[in-house]
């Protein structure tokens, strides 16, 4: 019995350590995908700056900074879909976990918790009569 029960209560915590590995593999993700964004934007400005530092005219400038803001604009863009994406599908990958962990808890709590037999129920006492009340207490 006390076997069963080990084992019960570690596939019942198991959700629990996949949920984290799971967490912790998307908090990854995502910080690999906002460091590629970071060096991408620095990247940009160098380019950026190099090329406003290249102007002659008012039309080049106007035409570099146009080209930089849409440049950044479509990163931006991009990055906030992938990363979107990465935690629909994340949401998705814990609903089926705690799901799953429900019904693994619902089972557990069948086996750990003895089911108790059921009484007959007993019929409420009969209250004395008044009369009868006073007789015996003299």
């Amino acid at each position: 019995m006390f076997d069963k029960f080990v084992e019960q209560a570690q596939s019942a915590s198991k959700p629990f350590s996949e949920f984290m590995s799971l967490n912790a593999e998307t908090m990854e993700k995502i910080a690999e995908k906002q460091t590629s964004l970071f060096t991408g934007v620095m990247n940009d400005s160098i380019e950026y700056a190099k090329d406003l530092a290249a102007q002659k005219d008012l039309a080049g400038i106007y035409e570099t900074q146009k080209s930089f803001a849409e440049g950044l604009q479509e990163k931006m863009v991009s990055s906030a879909k992938e990363t979107y994406a990465l935690l629909t599908d994340t949401s998705e990958k814990v609903s089926e976990l705690f799901n799953g962990a429900f019904s693994e808890i619902k089972k557990f709590e069948a086996v750990v918790t003895p089911q108790a037999p059921k009484a007959k129920a007993k019929a409420p006492a009969k209250a004395k009569a008044p009369a009868a009340v006073k007789a015996a207490e003299e």
